[in-house]
This record gives structure tokens, sequence and C-alpha cells, in this order.
């Protein structure tokens, strides 16, 4: 693929999470409790994944079991304390506080770590297709990469380094 292929294709991708954000944002997704609540009827609004609770953003995103244990993994990859208490309004905010110097940065991973989340979760949903939480960080980290290096002025990413320890890119 050429150049000027890639760069559309990564301008495609950074637009597909950028609205991904903005629906999340303005309770736009299709979650069954979003959808309870603007009248559609529906069979039950629990979790289509687990049948533990009720599908609202915060669980399908933050909340469920499977996705905790993405999110541990990635903090686990960035040598960040794992902690039990952040929730979407954390994860989406530009301004919460952060153990991470390079915000920017920071802000881009946890928005892929959503995207890549919410495609997977409509994956089970609509496919069938099980959970698999190494598969999924494996796609945040190539996502990650991609769309970071791209977009990063003045800084050479190189995938090892990304793969393995990513916070050394951090200023």
């Amino acid at each position: 693929m050429g150049s000027t292929a890639q760069q559309v294709t990564m301008r495609n991708g950074l637009e597909k999470v950028e609205v991904f954000i903005w629906r999340v944002q303005t309770k736009r997704l299709h979650v069954k409790l979003e959808l309870d609540k603007r009248g559609l009827d529906l069979h039950s609004v629990r979790c289509p994944n687990c049948d533990d609770d009720l599908e609202s953003l915060e669980y399908a995103l933050v909340s469920f079991k499977h996705v905790k244990e993405i999110w541990i993994r990635v903090l686990k990859w960035w040598d960040l304390q794992i902690t039990n208490t952040f929730s979407l309004v954390d994860l989406i905010g530009s301004s919460c506080s952060s153990p991470i110097r390079d915000l920017e940065l920071w802000q881009a991973l946890k928005w892929i770590v959503l995207y890549c989340i919410w495609k997977h979760r409509n994956k089970v949903v609509f496919q069938g297709k099980p959970w698999s939480a190494p598969m999924i960080f494996n796609e945040i980290q190539s996502i990650s990469f991609l769309w970071i290096a791209n977009r990063a002025k003045g800084k050479d990413f190189e995938w090892l380094i990304w793969i393995s320890k990513p916070s050394s890119y951090l200023t």
C-alpha cells in the first residue's frame, strides 16, 4: 500500500474513533439501557454477554468482567497501578488526572481501547464470537501504534519498543 493510501486509511480510522467517542459522550451508542430510554421495546435490558447486569455504556465499556481484564492488561502494559475505581467519564475526559505526563498520548490510547472494546462487544453480540482478551489487547497495541506513530510530530516510534515499553515515548 502506498503512502497516500496509508494516510487515507489512517484518517478513516481516526475519524471512526473520534465519531465513536462523540457517540459515547452523547450517549448515542446502542446499548440496551439507552435504547430502552428512547422507548424501544426490548425483551431485556440486561447485558447480552453475561446477563449479570443492565447493559449501560459504563457496564459495556468499563465494568463488564471481560472488559476489566482488557483494562488491566493495558494498565500493566503501561506500568501503571491497577485501580478498581475508574469510570467512563474518567476514560473519555481529557482533563482527568493521569499518572502519565503526556496526556494527549494517554487520551489517544484510552479512546482506542474503548473503540476496540466496542468493536469486539459487537462481534460477540451480533456474530457470536467469543471474547478473547489477548486478541483484543493485540489489536489495541497495533491500532494505537499505527494511530499514534502516524500522528506524532518529531518522534520516531518503533514497533518493538511500543509493544514492550510504550511509556518510553512519554515526554
